[in-house]
């Protein structure tokens, strides 16, 4: 990183656009090292700190139209959105066809609600780079904020042929579908986002539901309502407990609210590393260890959820369903035989659960012993229809 940082400096000093006067050399190149520092503090994630790095770099040189853009894109990033606005728009100053910098800027006008700024500047971004996905959805986001509907639709038709698994596209074409009335297009289009989108993504369901309220079918609007209300308490409670584990990083027992939410939310990726803060906190505790198996395994990494479960097992070894969770990291990984031996222990310690019976008959079955593939079976469906009773 540092190295690529160190490039982007020569680059910015060999350019004959940057404005470099005949300033002291040493003035220079205390311009540059804060330029760098700034960099480096900004992917690091401390745009405070970068800030004030692009500030100084600036007072001693102030006619560079990229760091004055990265100095806009800092404050945005801190929704500083005034200052945004004058940093991009010097920038431009120095270098009206600078693309990104007039994106930055049309984004900082969406994000300010000026909506009709943010549309003249984005047309700019697509005429000047035709293929600029973000600048296509971005204008298309404007239209649709303008309620100008019929011309967004062209718009982001567009982004979505550079960028097609784009979910905030289609959820946006929903949007503009919605609102001109096309039912059918609008209910696809959620579909898609729903489908393209990250697990709890709330708001094409609540279009969903929109959709078919106006169509008349209220059994399907309803589910889609419903939907849409949990995702936005589980969002909610997320946010929450993100900020809580922010503010008190110690603290176990938000951790482990966390973790089972984000369990509940199958976003086993976010799961990971939660179990792992909890583990930290307590390595002792095997439920931890046995969560980060249950993801480990749902993100299809059977041998890190095996040596997870693992661990879990030896902090308690007589959890039946440690085994049967074990058993399932060999099913995956083609080892029939280590799987039986973790399955049958299950059985051992907890005979009455049916699917420890289950998943026995099924690996029996695929090793071709009939006999014992239809006594777990049989046993299976005992159990199931008792725990029915």
């Amino acid at each position: 990183m540092r190295n690529w940082l160190k490039i982007i400096i020569i680059l910015w000093l060999c350019s004959p656009l940057l404005g470099i006067t005949d300033k002291k050399s040493g003035d220079h190149s205390t311009y540059v090292q804060h330029v760098e520092q700034a960099f480096i503090l900004m992917f690091q994630g401390d745009n405070q700190k970068a800030i004030s790095e692009f500030e100084a770099a600036l007072a001693i040189e102030p006619d560079h139209s990229e760091v004055l853009h990265y100095l806009g894109m800092a404050y945005a990033q801190e929704e500083f959105w005034n200052k945004a606005v004058e940093s991009c728009q010097r920038a431009l100053t120095l270098m009206p066809d600078n693309i990104e910098a007039l994106y930055s800027l049309g984004v900082v006008y969406f994000k300010l609600d000026q909506w009709t700024d943010a549309v003249e500047v984005l047309q700019q971004v697509v005429e000047l780079s035709p293929k600029h996905a973000r600048g296509y959805e971005m204008l298309g986001k404007s239209l649709v904020k303008l309620r100008r509907y019929a011309e967004a639709v062209p718009i982001l038709l567009e982004a979505l042929a550079l960028t097609p698994q784009s979910p905030g596209i289609y959820y946006e074409l929903g949007m503009a579908h919605l609102n001109l009335k096309v039912y059918p297009e609008a209910i696809e289009n959620f579909k898609q986002a729903i489908a393209y989108g990250p697990t709890g993504y709330a708001e094409p369901h609540h279009g969903l539901g929109t959709a078919y309220f106006r169509l008349g079918d209220r059994e399907k609007s309803r589910a889609e309502m419903q939907i849409y209300q949990q995702l936005q308490k589980g969002f909610a409670e997320y946010e929450r407990l993100t900020r809580l584990t922010r503010a008190e990083p110690n603290n176990l027992e938000a951790w482990t609210a966390l973790a089972t939410l984000l369990m509940s939310q199958k976003n086993f990726a976010k799961a990971v590393p939660v179990f792992q803060k909890c583990i930290e906190l307590a390595p002792d505790n095997a439920n931890f260890h046995h969560g980060l198996s249950r993801a480990f395994m749902n993100l299809n990494y059977p041998k890190h959820a095996a040596e997870a479960v693992r661990k879990a097992i030896h902090l308690m070894p007589n959890q039946a369903i440690l085994y049967n969770t074990l058993g399932s990291t060999y099913a995956m990984q083609g080892d029939s035989q280590k799987a039986i031996g973790a399955f049958r222990k299950a059985v051992e310690l907890d005979g009455e659960q049916p699917y420890y019976h289950l998943n026995l008959s099924r690996l029996y079955q695929g090793i071709g012993n009939q006999k014992l593939a239809q006594e777990h079976q049989r046993v299976y469906e005992y159990l199931l229809s008792q725990q029915k009773k």
